[in-house]
């Protein structure tokens, strides 16, 4: 039997759309993880230092929670002096007026936190951990937030500095 050239055409065009979406629809398999720094897995001694504003309350309240949050988490011993410490972590603090995260609008800003995570002696950073979330005009608002994102910086290093390590995902904590 004869098809027309048409039908030939048109099965020729289905056949490769088909095989185009199939290739393109296959993902590339992820690398394999490099391996992280094994500092962050053997430390048992912290200094954990602020690299805030010391005057501004919001960026003391961070460093006090994120404090506490690490001396509950029972695996670490924190020290008053870096010297002393397998790993520095430094908290930083900063505001960005303007632009909030969430919608994108020029009202509000946002706050990001990050933490800096360092060998005391070579003074080489080994990583960093950072979340973002809105900055509040209300007290209890931005105190809320500030809790939640300091909560997830914890999270984030406890499982990273896990048995297991698992490096944090790529995220910010939005607010509205």
């Amino acid at each position: 039997m004869r098809y027309p050239l048409n039908s030939k055409l048109a099965l020729a065009s289905t056949l490769s759309v088909l095989l185009f979406a199939a290739t393109a629809g296959a993902q590339t398999p992820e690398p394999p993880a490099a391996p992280l720094p094994a500092a962050l897995t053997s430390a048992t001694k912290l200094f954990i230092g602020n690299a805030g504003d010391q005057e501004n309350a919001d960026c003391l309240r961070a460093y006090n929670s994120f404090y506490q949050g690490i001396g509950a988490l029972s695996r670490f011993q924190l020290v008053a002096d870096p010297n002393a410490a397998d790993l520095v972590l430094e908290l930083h603090y900063e505001i960005s007026p303007g632009q909030s995260i969430a919608s994108g609008q020029g009202s509000g800003g946002f706050r990001q936190f990050r933490v800096v995570l360092q060998d005391p002696h070579s003074h080489i950073v080994l990583w960093s951990l950072t979340e973002r979330t809105n900055y509040a005009v209300r007290q209890k608002n931005r105190d809320k937030n500030l809790d939640e994102t300091i909560a997830a910086l914890v999270k984030d290093f406890d499982s990273l500095v896990s048995p297991q390590p698992v490096p944090p995902k790529n995220k910010s904590i939005i607010r509205h």
